[in-house]
């Protein structure tokens, strides 16, 4: 049942997302609206029609992840402390990063809204410029005050993004595990990790190697009890979706559209930056994903699913290749 469920409100997101990319940023003005033929309904109420079947959209979403989390409370880790959320008083919004889910785009248009700098320049930043800004320029919920949070999480629009777990853990391994040129900036802790994944589970002698396969990478997963690095770690273990209430849980193979939904819903003007899709760690090509993973025994791929099952069935995605 709950697998029709999910089928059935995030197959809406088709029609949703054609609708929406055409109508939302298409530059009409009042006079064409003026001008239209008498009888046929208005492009605002075009509009208006579309913006509310989104809403239904994200509220199906929502409500889903809470049935959901009622389903398997018993198997849900309990929220220690809250996860680290960026605030934008100003258009009351409230967002929870989830590493290889676009959270980079996410912080700068954070840091727009934050007036740190405008739009064009701040898409021009990298991203370890980008990390290192928002933690500086970007309000977090842990600096107000017991009474303001709580009026912050009861009163301001909370989003999450959520991604495939596969492509998420796809995006991950070519991001952090790959072998990297000396200008990255990744470049040590590439190193570090390559070298503790390779002396696990490589035999013979591995000095001065840095190249682990996504095979040994997802056994270096599986094999520990938990998670500790953020960008691998299970999204309800980071955004705790079940302790806090989202009300918008935009999914990351729908970016653009549901990113702008949500701008639009809290009053901005700025748009979500357009993908290029030729990002080293872009991993959502339906044929790069099935390729990756043909050499992944399955025994490890039983385990990969085991491992993350509870953000396949919080988030409605299924347990397959994408």
């Amino acid at each position: 049942m709950a697998r029709i469920s999910a089928s059935l409100f995030f197959g809406f997101a088709t029609f949703a997302v054609i609708t929406y990319s055409i109508m939302l940023w298409y530059p009409y003005t009042e006079d064409v609206v003026g001008r239209q033929s008498a009888g046929k309904p208005s492009y605002r109420l075009i509009v208006q029609s579309v913006l509310d079947r989104y809403t239904t959209l994200h509220k199906n979403r929502t409500d889903y992840v809470k049935a959901q989390c009622d389903r398997h409370r018993k198997e849900l880790p309990k929220m220690k402390k809250s996860p680290i959320l960026l605030v934008d008083e100003k258009h009351k919004l409230v967002y929870c990063q989830t590493p290889k889910a676009e959270t980079d785009s996410w912080c700068k248009l954070f840091l727009v809204l934050s007036g740190y700098k405008n739009y064009t320049e701040v898409l021009k930043m990298d991203v370890s410029n980008v990390s290192a800004a928002w933690k500086k320029h970007v309000s977090k919920l842990s600096q107000f005050t017991p009474a303001k949070q709580k009026e912050i999480l009861s009163n301001y629009t909370k989003i999450m993004i959520v991604r495939n777990p596969l492509t998420r853990l796809l995006s991950a391994f070519n991001d952090k595990a790959v072998a990297k040129n000396k200008s990255d900036y990744n470049l040590s802790f590439q190193r570090q990790l390559s070298t503790q994944i390779l002396q696990e589970f490589r035999t013979g002698n591995v000095s001065g190697q840095y190249d682990p396969t996504l095979s040994e990478f997802i056994r270096m997963i599986v094999s520990t009890e938990s998670i500790n690095n953020i960008h691998w770690r299970n999204m309800h273990q980071i955004c705790f979706p079940c302790d806090i209430r989202y009300d918008i849980i935009g999914r990351f193979e729908h970016i653009e559209e549901d990113s702008n939904y949500i701008l639009r819903h809290v009053g901005s003007d700025i748009r979500f930056p357009k993908s290029t899709g030729t990002h080293f760690t872009n991993s959502s090509h339906h044929a790069k994903i099935k390729q990756s993973y043909a050499t992944i025994p399955r025994s490890d791929m039983k385990s990969i699913y085991r491992k993350y099952k509870l953000d396949f069935l919080l988030f409605g995605y299924e347990q397959d290749m994408p």
